[in-house]
């Protein structure tokens, strides 16, 4: 039996290590543990994460990490829990970058929109995680509006 719940303080030791175990950054992952959807299996070993770090009204989805085995249903689910989040944390839009063409038509289905970066707000172009992901990549950028 699979669980998705908003993670919490006890948890940030356990996240950090499921991100380190990926090579993916764990930087600020404890200032923003509330913000994060795990996904757990029967023994509350992590399946897969997806955080969102908060930039003035916006979020930013990161720290996306996918054990193998874990399947589109629980992805779908994964997402529209960080959805529900960021509507609770009262965010207005979701921003996420992407390198992979595949995953888009994905993430069409949950609502984001694809967006030049020059049509990105300032303080999410010049956001830590989209300075690092610029350095190794050549992202793709999308948005969602967050209905109230």
């Amino acid at each position: 039996m699979k669980q998705i719940r908003t993670a919490n303080e006890q948890d940030i030791e356990k996240v950090s290590a499921f991100l380190g175990q990926a090579e993916v950054s764990s930087e600020g992952v404890a200032s923003i543990i509330d913000h994060f959807i795990l996904l757990e299996d029967a023994e509350q070993k992590i399946l897969a994460t997806l955080g969102i770090e908060r930039i003035e009204q916006d979020g930013l989805l990161r720290s996306l990490v996918i054990s193998p085995g874990v399947d589109q249903t629980n992805l779908l689910t994964l997402f529209k829990s960080a959805i529900s989040l960021a509507k609770h944390k009262e965010l207005k839009r979701l921003f996420l970058a992407t390198n992979k063409q595949a995953s888009i038509q994905f993430f069409a289905m949950l609502g984001f929109e694809q967006v030049k970066m020059d049509e990105l707000p300032g303080h999410i172009e010049s956001s830590n995680h989209i300075s690092q992901l610029l350095k190794k990549a050549d992202p793709m950028f999308m948005v969602s509006q967050i209905e109230k």
